[in-house]
């Protein structure tokens, strides 16, 4: 297979299985309250787990290139997510089903980094920008599979069956990995055979943390929404299969949403008035999605407006980090986003259970996108002095 865009399709289709694994615990977080008796602190555990790994894997996973082929690496992640799965289907204890959630976030953080790099390998200088806007809504389709499937085969067969559903879907596609792929016949990197720079000035660790930042809140808010938005539909006497179709209809405007943001914001020139459209829209959506009437609104506009600059605040990568320093600052990047998504579930969990109210976890999902919108506009105050 050496068609770049047949390996893109392949990469697509692969990359489902992480948003897949991850969303199937929200998907029938109901199931393990009403079965297992958790709290919803622990059910934002168990979803937090699954990015805990990437605070102390992110910047060393960078590295395994030098030892080890990109699509072994793949492989191995995507059996560690569905090893993971099938620990957590067989256990009946938190602590258990927190390990297979570890596992799986293991796996996510190895396809997270090389995902990305596969397809910078086969479309560098062609069509980057396009492509990697394309990967990138493979993680909310995958959510969306998750919050539509998941809730039907736990309701018909157990929730057992739906996390083991994920677990198949993650091996199918570590053997497709494994058999299709193939890298470039050609890969021309910048600075190839040159040593990557590892000191930052006080500029860049600046600029990269504020990148980071802005990022990480943007996706902790988004996490935040996927596990505790259909409770809050739910408390607003919203019925619970409306309420999971309405959650899935926003994932999958979703992966309309940030490609076209990205375009339109390219031919407009407008990325901060984007930005701070977006992040402002999210807001409001979180804080008023326990309006019965609002409801469907707040969702609709959630996905298309409130999400649309995911690939607008990922670009100021490029602007952070310089080019020889790619490796070092990406793994400070990675470290940065693991950090501040992983607790984030976790939180509203806990605010949900301290109020009694999973609009208190949807507050703090707002003021999450706040902040992203906030930093996002921080990261172009600092001056090359390092100071803000």
């Amino acid at each position: 297979m050496q068609n770049r865009w047949l390996i893109l399709f392949l990469l697509f289709a692969t990359r489902l299985g992480m948003g897949f694994q991850f969303q199937s615990v929200g998907s029938v977080s109901a199931d393990l309250v009403h079965e297992l008796g958790f709290s919803n602190t622990e059910i934002g555990a168990l979803i937090g787990m699954f990015m805990l790994p990437g605070v102390i894997l992110a910047f060393p996973s960078g590295w395994l290139g030098r030892w080890a082929s990109d699509k072994s690496i793949v492989t191995v992640g995507l059996l560690s997510l569905s090893i993971g799965g099938v620990g957590f289907l067989i256990s009946k204890d938190f602590l258990p089903m927190g390990v297979g959630r570890f596992v799986c976030g293991v796996g996510f953080v190895l396809t997270t980094v090389y995902f990305t790099k596969m397809t910078v390998d086969w479309f560098q200088d062609r069509e980057l920008a396009t492509a990697l806007s394309l990967l990138i809504i493979s993680w909310p389709g995958g959510i969306a599979l998750s919050q539509i499937i998941h809730p039907h085969v736990a309701l018909n067969f157990g929730w057992q069956w739906a996390i083991a559903t994920a677990s198949i879907f993650c091996f199918v596609a570590a053997m497709a990995i494994s058999s299709l792929y193939q890298p470039p016949p050609k890969i021309l990197l910048e600075n190839d055979g040159q040593p990557q720079g590892q000191r930052f000035t006080s500029y860049e660790w600046l600029k990269t943390s504020m990148a980071a930042f802005s990022w990480s809140f943007y996706n902790a808010g988004y996490l935040v929404f996927l596990s505790f938005s259909v409770n809050a539909l739910i408390e607003s006497g919203t019925a619970n299969y409306q309420a999971t179709v309405m959650v899935s209809i926003a994932s999958f405007l979703v992966m309309i949403s940030i490609p076209l943001g990205g375009v339109v914001s390219d031919k407009l020139n407008i990325p901060r008035f984007a930005v701070i459209l977006s992040s402002s829209v999210a807001t409001l959506c979180l804080l008023t999605l326990s309006y019965e009437h609002f409801a469907l609104i707040a969702c609709i506009l959630f996905g298309t407006i409130g999400m649309c600059s995911g690939g607008i605040i990922i670009a100021l990568t490029g602007q952070a980090i310089p080019s020889e320093k790619r490796a070092y600052g990406m793994g400070i990047y990675q470290t940065f986003y693991f950090v501040f998504t992983a607790p984030a579930p976790l939180v509203g969990g806990w605010l949900y259970d301290l109020t009694n109210s999973a609009n208190s976890a949807m507050a703090f999902g707002a003021f999450l996108f706040t902040l992203s919108g906030i930093f996002y506009f921080v990261f172009f105050r600092i001056n090359l002095n390092g100071k803000v």
